[in-house]
């Protein structure tokens, strides 16, 4: 379903997964912007925190100008749909909203703030692969209620930074 912005999608969408679903739908929705840099796929909430969200998007987008990081950001896990998959995140962000945005057997990385001109990237799956290749950590190693703040300072897998 494809609306000319985002508040006409919040405004009809639970209509229509009601009308869908042939009952009334109670859902919390969560709208996301993915954008295309240098051939990665962004993904951006559009939230309350949609400010620094942004400002994530700008760096990731400099930090993509380098050839080298453009070149390893691009040989990432491709998700279920085929592509290199970035969900900006934020040191509050739970796991749990990042399960939320993936099917089974999917793969993303997120992308973290961590200095003013540093990104971390964490590669996480589900299903059953998650985990079997040493650089996608399963989302199940976590509890849904974890920040990636918290999981940022116990981290010690496989792991990229990205300098800006």
């Amino acid at each position: 379903m494809v609306q000319p912005a985002g508040a006409e999608l919040r405004d009809v969408l639970p209509e229509v997964l009601g009308w869908y679903f042939g009952q009334d739908t109670e859902i919390e929705l969560q709208v996301h912007h993915e954008r295309e840099l240098h051939g990665v796929v962004l993904r951006i909430a559009q939230d309350a925190q949609l400010y620094e969200r942004e400002r994530l998007a700008g760096q990731l987008a400099e930090a993509l100008g380098e050839a080298g990081q453009r070149a390893r950001m691009r040989s990432e896990p491709v998700s279920a749909g085929g592509e290199v998959t970035l969900v900006g995140a934020l040191q509050s962000d739970r796991i749990s909203w990042l399960a939320a945005q993936m099917d089974d057997n999917d793969v993303l990385v997120a992308l973290l703030p961590v200095a003013e001109s540093m990104l971390w990237a964490v590669r996480f799956g589900t299903g059953t692969g998650a985990g079997q290749d040493d650089a996608v950590i399963p989302l199940a190693a976590y509890s849904g209620d974890a920040t990636l703040g918290e999981v940022t300072r116990t981290f010690a897998g496989p792991r990229q930074h990205l300098r800006i």
